[in-house]
């Protein structure tokens, strides 16, 4: 739960927050295929408070080690608003183990998108 007193970000200090920004450099160089959200994804992302207020969509999820890893989308960003991405890597007890927002979608990864259209395609 997020102390009221911290209410622009999760509560994490400085330190933290680096951290955060350096598992973030290393998953995105991770080879992985990003899935749709299920229905059930959408009801536990929009029900944490939390997290909900980083990005108005949850495009994507991916199971990687005892991790879920998320991203959401901004209706409004780029300057003066925040990037369009924020990446979230939620622990199974629920606690964040890594966090950053981005603008460009990491070479590595393949949006649930990108599947779909392949397939599509074949």
């Amino acid at each position: 739960m997020v102390h009221e007193s911290c209410k622009d970000g999760l509560g994490q200090s400085m330190a933290t927050d680096a951290l955060w920004i350096w598992r973030f450099r290393q998953c995105r160089k991770r080879r992985l295929i990003w899935q749709a959200p299920t229905e059930k994804d959408n009801r536990t992302w929009a029900d944490d408070e939390s997290l909900q207020r980083f990005g108005d969509s949850l495009i994507a999820v991916a199971d990687v080690g005892n991790r879920r890893w998320m991203i959401v989308e901004r209706d409004w960003h780029g300057w003066p608003d925040p990037p369009e991405w924020a990446f979230f890597a939620i622990e199974n007890n629920n606690a964040v183990w890594a966090a950053a927002d981005f603008d460009i979608w990491p070479d590595a990864w393949t949006r649930p998108n990108d599947v779909t259209e392949t397939k599509n395609n074949a």
